[in-house]
């Protein structure tokens, strides 16, 4: 297991975090100025983290429900494992990420208007929908890989 596969969707999403407190100022004028309309985010996200939470419960279930080829034979090893932990992370992440994304949908949390915490709030969310995202492609890279190997072709009869 590399360290960038391992590290890779965290480290990115702390990189965003600081990104996004790094150009505050201009986010926050952008939005007061109304050139950007941030509450789109919050239904984009919404929207993106709910899809990709239903595809990763197929990914999981499809490797569950395998009982035979090439998956059944790796089920038992520490990589599957290690798999399926980021499996069940993103999984977590994604559900975070929905539920939290419903209220700031609903009251159309606005970052330039009101107190300071909703900036912190917003920052928060941002990192986790960046760790969800990037903790997502990294289930969906690996499923590809795995799917990639053919099963046993087996003699009809």
């Amino acid at each position: 297991m590399g360290i960038i596969e391992k590290f890779g969707p965290i480290s990115l999403a702390a990189l965003s975090c600081l990104l996004l407190y790094y150009f505050r100022s201009d986010l926050i004028q952008l939005s007061v100025s109304e050139d950007i309309n941030v509450s789109n985010i919050y239904s984009s996200v919404f929207d993106w983290s709910s899809i990709q939470t239903g595809f990763l419960f197929a990914i999981f279930g499809f490797i569950a429900g395998k009982t035979d080829g090439f998956i059944n034979r790796i089920k038992d090893t520490p990589e599957m494992k290690i798999f399926l932990k980021y499996t069940k992370h993103a999984l977590l992440l994604g559900f975070a990420i929905t539920f939290a994304s419903i209220p700031m949908t609903v009251t159309s949390f606005d970052i330039a208007k009101g107190a300071s915490w909703k900036f912190h709030f917003f920052a928060a969310w941002s990192f986790l929908s960046v760790w969800g995202f990037f903790s997502f492609l990294r289930v969906a890279y690996i499923f590809g890989a795995i799917i990639k190997v053919k099963d046993d072709k087996r003699v009809v009869g």
